[in-house]
């Protein structure tokens, strides 16, 4: 039988990630799955990608008991998407919480702070690796997640030093694997899997470094984030009222303008340090939704939003360590 993974409502449809599908064809197998799973199932079906073995493929692909067929419908982001409003709540839920979660414990103690910024960024990393596998592209996650606890970890511990230390030995753990597991020796999965150690180790690393600044300044960063979220998701939504209203300038503008204010009107923050922060983090949310689009799809995605429970996510862990950075030097 061949195997068929789920993604997005599709998977909330069936309850499962992955089912065992007779058939000899694409069109046999969703067919086949579709009169299992209902009309829930069914809706999402008409409007989903096909992959086989991560190949786009047709109805009429023929496929065998050892191939991989996967089905990828649209998120939600654009007038040409279709969503589960079941599954788009799901998305929310998880962003909530996990922003929930990184609110509190900014507020509680530094060691707390850590853990939960960690977890935060191995679950965006683990999102974000699941659905690059649709594609054929199986990223090594181990070295990734290796990268964010030892520069998190380091950073908690010895400061920038140790922040620096962190990732220089993500990437040598990255390089040392590949060593080792010779399925991981492609230029492209090596060169993938340290980039993405990188940016989520600076991630981790850089908000820790940001939480032993002030609590103020991982707040406004919170904020600006959020800002930009909610103005790209308006810029998407009302495009055909606002037609002149481009998402990328009017995530920067809410970024700017809300860490404006959130200095303005706290005793703690520097006005001009935190309004250039937030201008180096608006730049670092435009350049993490092109790579966050770029690895779960292949393509560089504006209209809208890639695939992934996490996705809005991908913008924050570039403009985290920006947003540091532009701290350090200006505030």
């Amino acid at each position: 039988m061949a195997k068929l993974r789920l993604f997005a409502g599709l998977r909330e449809a069936a309850g499962a990630a992955s089912l065992d599908v007779e058939g000899g064809t694409v069109g046999d197998i969703i067919d086949a799955a579709t009169a299992e799973h209902g009309s829930s199932f069914a809706a999402s079906v008409p409007s989903a990608r096909i992959w086989v073995n991560g190949d786009p493929a047709e109805r009429d692909t023929a496929v065998g008991p050892d191939d991989e067929v996967a089905l990828l419908p649209p998120v939600s982001g654009g007038s040409q998407t279709v969503v589960e409003p079941a599954a788009q709540a799901f998305q929310v839920v998880i962003a909530l919480s996990l922003v929930g979660a990184m609110v509190l414990a900014n507020y509680a103690r530094l060691e707390v702070f850590v853990f939960i910024t960690v977890g935060a960024v191995l679950a965006w990393l683990w999102d974000l690796t699941d659905v690059a596998a649709i594609r054929g592209q199986h990223l090594n996650v181990i070295p990734t997640f290796i990268a964010v606890a030892a520069a998190a970890n380091g950073a908690y511990a010895w400061g920038f030093a140790g922040f620096a230390g962190g990732l220089v030995a993500g990437v040598a753990v990255a390089l040392a694997w590949a060593v080792f597991v010779p399925s991981h020796r492609t230029i492209d999965g090596l060169s993938s899997t340290m980039l993405l150690g990188v940016v989520g180790g600076t991630a981790a690393g850089g908000l820790v470094l940001v939480r032993m600044r002030a609590v103020e300044e991982v707040t406004a960063f919170i904020l600006i984030a959020a800002a930009a979220a909610v103005a790209a998701w308006a810029a998407h939504r009302y495009s055909e009222q606002w037609p002149w209203l481009d998402v990328n300038v009017a995530l920067v503008a809410a970024a700017a303008l809300t860490g404006l204010g959130a200095a303005l009107v706290s005793n703690v923050l520097s006005a001009t340090g935190v309004f250039l922060a937030a201008l180096a983090a608006g730049a670092g949310l435009i350049a993490g939704r092109v790579l966050g689009s770029l690895i779960r799809t292949g393509d560089v995605l504006h209209t809208v939003r890639a695939p992934g429970l996490l996705t809005m996510f991908d913008g924050a862990v570039v403009a985290a360590p920006l947003f540091w950075l532009a701290l350090a030097v200006f505030a």
